[in-house]
């Protein structure tokens, strides 16, 4: 952009001019400055304080005469005054000069103004001057008579005025029918298309014979005004705008009654269109608005497995869904909220457009007839009738042609319009079959497209519900769709239609969600038994009291300073979860295999608990339970016979025995916690007896495991004392018998069954028995020391077998044993020694916590000494004596040489 020159006022140069010659009136008053001091200097520096100090200096001196001034002062001191005037004035042309410098640019542009000013003022003379010779040369007109021509000149003006009041309603009808079909009145633009299309009809009205017509006015319209037939071709173009829109908005479910009857009746007063013909037409286009939605909110179906059930996630939910969650990365909760918007809105397109077709097209009440025929009637009626408040239309229907014209811009003109224009009504035959819709065609049509509907919606809900991955989402959005339909509006067929749609989805869901939880239990729960047999490489850890149940867990550190109360929660509850499992005496391995069936089986329980409070879901509930019931049965059924198979694949296995024990000893653990302790079966909700039938499968599998561990471990102990055996003859059992105990110990001690005392109690009196005779029967004559160690051994077996009831464990075997042993070597030594029943008592007291899991509960027992201490409460078998020769249970290693030479601290 070029620069605006700045212009500088004449007062201001006249103002600069003054100052000028003041300075220099001033400089020349006080000295006569030398002609170097004329002269300009490229560059002289001036700055405010010299200006100041100038200034001074001047009205020190301005008044001071020279004659005066010579007679007071000194030489020197004259000279200083000369120097410091001349520096004064310097000062002065310096200043002088810099001001002009500055204000030269602006007094050339200010000239340059002036100058152009003073050329346009001159045209602007001349101008007024040729048109005022022009006016001055004009002739007076002739001033005729016309008095009798007025009344002719008036008619014709009247006549011109009432033309332009029709054109102009065709010029600003086009603008504003864009407007009303912006704004989606299309019921006022159809008025006021129809008032252009009379208007125009009027304009071109050409008859000879009619005196009203323009010719016989003395205007030919359609020769002096071609404007009127571009602008009816540009306002007939409005028809097909104004239907195809119309007919669009008929999707647009949120529209009042009275919005949607106005459209209707535009194509119904605008295309002659048949009222059933505008109902089957609304009713299309509502199935448009449907179809729009489903396919706009459309989701993937699951991915489904060869035998027909959908492929579900660990917790039993479809994976198909939760991987196109998991894609979309849309949280549940976000997840849930679109399935439920997107159903709400569908069902309300579906209530919105019975209820506003039934508003329309139905009487309201016995008196009144439907909406549209009122509004039709109200067209049809040269004058409104009164009426009262209930029976009134609306505004947005109670239209008539001065509504319309009051609309358009400078409404007032168009008073000129004749009266037939201005009380115009498009023309309505009541008494047609096409202004009406009969009663029963109204309910089949509404019907036939709510059955549509309902399969449209049947579909996307059973679509959109595979989203939901739990029961609880599923029952928000059950209830939120009875809860809408309390308040819908519908006729109670239509409530009860869509009631029991919605009940009927939301059970197929949930019994989906079920089903695939127990198929999805069922595929882990096997793959978990697969881990046990010889073709995995998972090794059963052993149960071990002292590992298991006294270790102490390592407490969950605190989270970090300034952390909300949420981060003290998880870590809790973790280290909780782990104590209340150790307590139970179940190993991390355990626990991680029952959580398969029971984390499940609570699952199902807090379903069925949430869907039981509803008090309107009883008879859902209970269907549910029926239909669920059979899943639970199988799945029972299913997880017995694969422990079975699974034991009787163990079993066969003859390779890596030991590992395979091991197994089925955990397999024995795991029958025992599912049966007895697990709350498996109570939360999986199948009935009694097939818990019974549960369990009874599970006694079995459980005796014939351990049927099979007594086997390997009488035999193992066996063959502990026929390789530890030795022939030292004491007075009390042999490190090989003991040795062999201590096996069977550490072997019930392995089974796990701390918390179940009845069947570690009958399951340690049986294998005691059963080791007892292995033993009488196994054990052949030898020598005399062989057979006097074998009666110390089978003494001190009878001793504990002592400890035991006689009707639970008998000692028959072992009292022929001792006694042919006591003949034999009675008949070798020649006398018996007196203390050995004595000396196996003390053994027993001695090793009774080695082997505690041979003897009977302390509650079967009575304590031996009843005044006994603490100690005698411990040892419930006796207390041994403190003054006795200490005699080793077991055989121990031999003292070490250098054992004396080590520093023990003394205290």
């Amino acid at each position: 952009m070029a620069r605006r020159p700045s212009t500088v006022s004449v007062a201001s140069f006249g103002s600069i001019k003054s100052l000028t010659e003041l300075s220099h009136s001033n400089s020349a008053s006080t000295f006569a400055p030398s002609p170097l001091a004329l002269k300009f200097p490229r560059s002289v520096p001036s700055t405010h304080s010299s200006s100041v100090q100038s200034t001074r200096v001047q009205d020190e001196t301005v008044d001071i005469d020279p004659d005066e001034l010579f007679a007071k002062c000194t030489i020197p001191e004259v000279k200083a005054k000369q120097v410091q005037l001349r520096s004064d004035a310097e000062a002065k042309q310096e200043e002088l000069r810099v001001m002009v410098g500055e204000r030269y640019r602006d007094l050339l542009q200010a000239s340059t103004s002036i100058i152009s000013m003073s050329k346009s003022a001159k045209r602007v003379q001349e101008a007024f001057q040729e048109t005022k010779d022009a006016i001055a040369s004009q002739q007076q007109p002739y001033r005729e008579d016309r008095t009798s021509n007025v009344g002719k000149e008036d008619s014709h003006l009247q006549t011109l005025q009432v033309l332009s009041a029709h054109i102009k309603l065709l010029l600003d009808a086009p603008e504003h029918l864009w407007r009303l079909i912006e704004r989606e009145k299309y019921f006022h633009a159809t008025w006021l298309f129809m008032l252009a299309r009379v208007v125009h009809r009027a304009l071109s009205r050409d008859d000879n014979q009619d005196e009203d017509s323009w010719l016989n006015q003395g205007v030919n319209v359609v020769e002096q005004f071609p404007l009127i037939q571009r602008q009816w071709e540009t306002i007939s173009h409005f028809r097909s705008q104004i239907v195809h829109r119309a007919t669009l908005s008929l999707r647009t479910h949120e529209k009042s009654p009275e919005d949607t009857c106005a459209t209707i009746l535009t194509l119904h007063v605008l295309e002659s269109r048949p009222l059933t013909d505008t109902l089957t037409t609304y009713l299309s286009q509502r199935t448009r608005t449907m179809h729009t939605l489903v396919s706009k909110n459309s989701i993937a179906m699951p991915t489904a497995i060869s035998n027909g059930v959908p492929a579900t996630r660990t917790n039993g939910h479809p994976l198909g869904a939760s991987k196109l969650v998991q894609s979309k990365c849309i949280p549940p909760s976000d997840r849930l909220q679109e399935v439920k918007s997107s159903l709400l809105i569908l069902v309300e397109v579906i209530s919105r457009t019975a209820n506003c077709a039934r508003n329309v097209f139905q009487s309201q009440r016995p008196t009144q007839p439907a909406l549209a025929i009122r509004v039709l009637e109200e067209m049809h009626t040269e004058s409104p009738a009164l009426s009262d408040t209930e029976t009134t239309l609306p505004p947005e229907l109670a239209l008539t042609t001065q509504t319309i014209l009051s609309g358009l811009p400078s409404s007032s003109y168009f008073t000129l319009l004749p009266a037939g224009i201005r009380s115009y009504k498009p023309y309505v035959e009541l008494s047609s079959a096409s202004s009406s819709v009969p009663g029963h065609f109204l309910e089949d049509k509404l019907q036939n497209w709510f059955d549509q509907s309902c399969s449209i919606l049947q579909d996307s809900l059973d679509r959109w519900l595979l989203e939901l991955n739990n029961v609880k989402s599923v029952w928000n959005v059950r209830s939120s769709l009875r809860k809408w339909l309390l308040t819908s509006g519908l006729v109670k067929t239509e409530q009860t239609a869509l009631d029991t749609l919605f009940e009927e989805a939301a059970r197929k869901r949930v019994t989906a969600i079920w089903t695939d939880t127990i198929h999805e239990t069922k595929e882990l729960f096997l793959k978990a038994l697969a881990s046990l047999t010889s073709s995995s490489g998972v090794v059963t850890e052993d149960f071990s009291p002292l590992n298991s149940i006294f270790v102490p867990q390592s407490v969950p550190s605190p989270p970090l300073t300034g952390s909300g109360p949420s981060a003290y929660e998880p870590p809790y509850q973790t280290y909780r979860a782990v104590l209340q499992s150790q307590l139970r005496g179940r190993t991390p391995r355990l626990q991680t295999f029952l959580n398969i069936l029971e984390e499940s089986a609570a699952s199902l329980q807090k379903d069925y608990a949430r869907i039981s409070l509803d008090q309107s879901s009883k008879r859902l509930a209970r269907n549910l339970v029926e239909a669920y019931l059979p899943e639970a049965k199988a799945f029972c059924s299913m997880i017995a016979d694969a422990l079975t198979s699974t034991t009787d694949e163990l079993m066969n296995q003859s390779e890596d025995t030991v590992r395979a024990m091991r197994n089925m000893i955990f397999l024995s653990r795991v029958v025992v916690e599912i049966s007895l302790t697990s709350p498996f079966l109570n939360n999986i909700g199948c009935d009694e007896v097939v818990a019974q039938q549960f369990r009874d499968k599970t006694g079995l599998l459980f005796e014939r495991i351990i049927n099979r561990w007594k086997e390997y471990t009488i035999s193992s102990a066996i063959s502990v004392y026929d390789d530890a055996k030795c022939y030292l003859t004491l007075s009390g059992p042999s490190p090989a018998l003991m040795e062999s105990l201590h096996t069977l110990s550490t072997s019930l001690h392995s089974l796990g069954l701390t918390h179940h005392p009845s069947q570690l109690t009958g399951i340690a009196s049986s294998l005691l028995s059963l080791f007892i005779n292995t033993f009488t029967r196994d054990m052949p004559n030898g020598d005399a020391g062989w057979n006097v160690q074998i009666l110390n051994d089978a003494i001190f077996l009878r001793c504990l077998a002592s400890t035991w009831p006689s009707e639970v464990l008998g000692t028959s075997s072992l009292d022929e044993l001792i006694a042919a042993l006591h003949s034999d070597v009675q008949s070798s030594a020649g006398r018996l020694q007196p203390d050995r029943e004595q000396a196996a008592k003390e053994y027993l007291m001695r090793t009774q916590m080695l082997l505690s899991a041979l003897l009977p509960p302390s509650s079967s027992m009575q304590p031996a000494n009843e005044g006994a201490d603490k100690m005698g409460a411990l040892l419930t078998h006796g207390v041994p004596g403190a003054d006795t020769t200490f005699l080793s249970a077991v055989e121990l290693v031999k003292v070490s040489t250098r054992f004396p030479l080590l520093l023990v601290e003394t205290r």
